[in-house]
């Protein structure tokens, strides 16, 4: 089966009110798009884009990632991802080196707790070498003893390294936040789940996950789509398909009233934060409205806090995903400053938004989109994006348009539903002589997690 058609809405898109930046550098034009799905199941599509040059970029999604890892070898699936590029049933580590420098092409793969990325950067002058290529690394890779041992090894020595104070914090919070869900362990597993890993488990979980009716090619350059097709059909189209795996993981649930964590630095003079709650899936018809109200929100907490290092952060996935506030400051002022995030939080679902927040926000939200499609990799990732979690062939041109068709009273609902729904996580790292009795004005205290 497949369909050709002109991606028009790509156009409307990027003439969009706001995109003043993306019309300037001469991106407006619609590429065209072709799909086709193999006997096999792997759906490819193709977009033409003669207007951004030779470059090309493949990738390729795989709608399995960490969430399936088992539960006592937490950091398989990141594991996996690194033993990809080492060997391939016709192809040496060194053979697949030196074919990527001939091509003149480079190769990332990426794991998440969605999916796997695979993504190809190269010329579109040689985009069937490229297509071989890709589809020995991920279809026929190899998984060596020797590769094995080096790869953990690394990753037991990078999970060793200490990190910063804030990264440890954002760790911290998805212990408590997702307790219960695959989103609760670290997603590079800890040294003791590593250690519990063998090379066969990731032999099964290469066998069982890896397959083309859980994966969709997208291919964006200038090249002829028909020609293209033809080749990604003969090449892709031995890939042996397998069963599928239902995704019944337990879903994440938001905080029941306040809960308040904290870590002792007793030689610290400053205190890091967090206040968290959750985000809507990827999916969710609420998300670009959550989107909007979060950089309001943030906006609202610089003029609040101008001297104050606090962000604003949220996440897409696949299962309701993080938003948090993060910050730091002095040890005596940082419970002040949670106050001053809660009241803000429960201002915006008050308060109207103005018009010119919400026009400020929509601006925003929709240059940093339409970024993404003045290249050959941003569109492509944003092809992904739209498999990965089911957002439709017309993504690019919806999206903008969700975003303009919100308003004050929707942001307000965003935020009633969204911004710290009946209660919130507080994590807090400083020197807990100072901190527990201000701490203890919110509500009760506890130890953070180890």
């Amino acid at each position: 089966m497949m369909r050709n058609f002109r991606y028009v809405l790509f156009l409307l898109a990027l003439a969009a009110p706001g995109s003043a930046s993306a019309l300037a550098q001469g991106a407006a034009r619609a590429p065209e798009l072709t799909s086709k799905r193999l006997l096999n199941d792997l759906h490819i599509t193709l977009a033409s884009t003669p207007h951004l040059g030779d470059g090309m970029t493949m990738g390729l999604v795989v709608r399995y990632g960490a969430t399936y890892d088992p539960a006592d070898k937490w950091g398989l699936a990141h594991l996996v991802s690194r033993m990809f590029l080492k060997a391939t049933n016709d192809r040496t580590q060194k053979d697949i080196q030196s074919e990527m420098a001939y091509l003149g092409v480079t190769i990332e793969v990426q794991c998440d707790w969605d999916g796997f990325r695979f993504i190809l950067k190269g010329r579109s002058s040689r985009f069937e070498r490229a297509l071989l290529l890709l589809q020995q690394v991920v279809a026929e890779a190899r998984f060596i003893e020797s590769d094995f041992n080096a790869v953990k090894q690394s990753i037991l020595k990078d999970l060793q390294k200490p990190g910063d104070s804030r990264s440890r914090l954002r760790a911290q919070l998805d212990s408590v936040l997702f307790s219960g869900t695959p989103y609760g362990r670290p997603l590079e597993g800890t040294p003791a789940s590593l250690s519990a890993i063998t090379l066969g488990d990731v032999r099964y979980f290469y066998r069982r996950y890896f397959s083309p009716h859980q994966a969709s090619l997208q291919i964006v350059g200038d090249v002829s789509p028909a020609l293209v097709l033809q080749k990604a059909t003969r090449i892709w189209g031995i890939w042996v398909r397998v069963d599928d795996i239902p995704f019944t993981f337990k879903q994440p649930r938001v905080p029941a009233g306040r809960q308040i964590f904290l870590e002792d630095d007793p030689g610290s003079p400053a205190a890091q934060f967090i206040v968290a709650s959750l985000f809507p899936r990827r999916e969710d018809p609420a998300y670009a409205n959550c989107l909007l109200a979060g950089r309001v929100f943030q906006e609202r907490l610089t003029r609040l806090l101008p001297t104050s290092l606090v962000t604003v952060s949220s996440e897409g996935r696949r299962m309701a995903s993080p938003f948090l506030v993060q910050g730091q400051s002095a040890a005596n002022q940082a419970v002040d400053q949670i106050q001053k995030v809660q009241l803000a939080a429960e201002e915006m679902k008050i308060d109207p938004v103005s018009d010119e927040e919400l026009q400020a926000a929509q601006k925003q939200v929709i240059e940093e989109f339409n970024r993404g499609l003045n290249s050959t990799d941003g569109l492509c990732n944003l092809m992904l994006d739209a498999e990965l979690y089911h957002l439709g062939s017309n993504y690019a041109a919806l999206f903008p348009d969700q975003v303009r068709r919100c308003d004050a009273e929707t942001i307000k609902q965003a935020a009633k539903s969204w911004l710290f729904p009946g209660g919130e996580i507080v994590l807090m790292r400083g020197p807990t002589d100072v901190l527990k009795p201000l701490l203890e004005t919110l509500g009760a205290v506890q130890p953070m997690p180890r």
